[in-house]
């Protein structure tokens, strides 16, 4: 079978989406600089496959097509080290392992760009009818709950029926409606594993929170924000 190889115009989108750095939390090199000779310039970066390019490679899954095995959500850009590492000794850095890498470095990269912090808030405006919106992307599920909660946003607590819904016997689903987090909307078991929740505010505004990535504590993996919005504001 033939390489699924990632185009030029890939690699690039999945270097500049880390800024240029390794994606492994526990690395996060630069991957380019300046070469000796002054018009050039080197790179140790590689975009490397989350599900292998071809049968037999690290993490190869047959379901997917070739266009999902060749698009953006399927890279991940790591240092030439860290790239041998992964492919090496694949059952210690499994697919959910690699896609909360690839989550938590763009997120990284983007509050870098923006010059902001964690535990920076949004702008209130004056005339804002809603509790101020920390700035929780790329935050562990839990350290966002607290953050949320410490600005008045209180968790929307659904019936212990909903525990037996079939959209929480999936994905992290159980994981948090077990823990007590009992305004977890739904879960998703393939992708990113997205799971939804809800908060409501003073002014009765509804705020969904979405996380991405598998909760695996034997390898360090963890559901991170990676967006939210307001429903039904009032």
């Amino acid at each position: 079978m033939a390489r699924d190889n990632f185009s030029q115009s890939i690699k690039d989108v999945l270097a500049k989406r880390v800024a240029h750095k390794c994606s492994n939390p526990s690395c996060g090199n630069i991957t380019t600089g300046p070469h000796a000779d002054s018009s050039r310039s080197i790179n140790l970066g590689v975009a490397c496959h989350i599900t292998a390019a071809s049968t037999g490679g690290p993490r190869f899954d047959s379901m997917i097509s070739t266009a999902e095995r060749v698009s953006v959500e399927n890279g991940i850009w790591l240092c030439q080290s860290c790239a041998k590492l992964i492919d090496n000794d694949e059952s210690r850095y499994p697919v959910a392992l690699l896609r909360q890498w690839k989550v938590e470095a763009e997120a990284g990269a983007l509050r870098a760009m923006s010059g902001s912090s964690l535990n920076d808030y949004f702008p209130q405006p004056p005339a804002a009818k809603h509790a101020p919106i920390p700035k929780i992307a790329g935050l562990s599920y839990e350290t966002a709950r607290l953050s949320l909660i410490d600005a008045g946003w209180q968790p929307i607590g659904y019936s212990m029926a909903h525990g037996s819904d079939p959209d929480l016997q999936v994905g992290n689903g159980l994981y948090f409606w077990q823990k007590g987090y009992y305004e977890i909307i739904d879960c998703c078991p393939t992708g990113l594993s997205h799971c939804r929740f809800g908060y409501r505010d003073a002014y009765g505004n509804k705020l969904i929170i979405i996380t991405s990535g598998e909760v695996l504590p034997q390898v360090g993996s963890t559901a991170r924000v990676s967006r939210w919005s307001f429903e039904n504001d009032i």
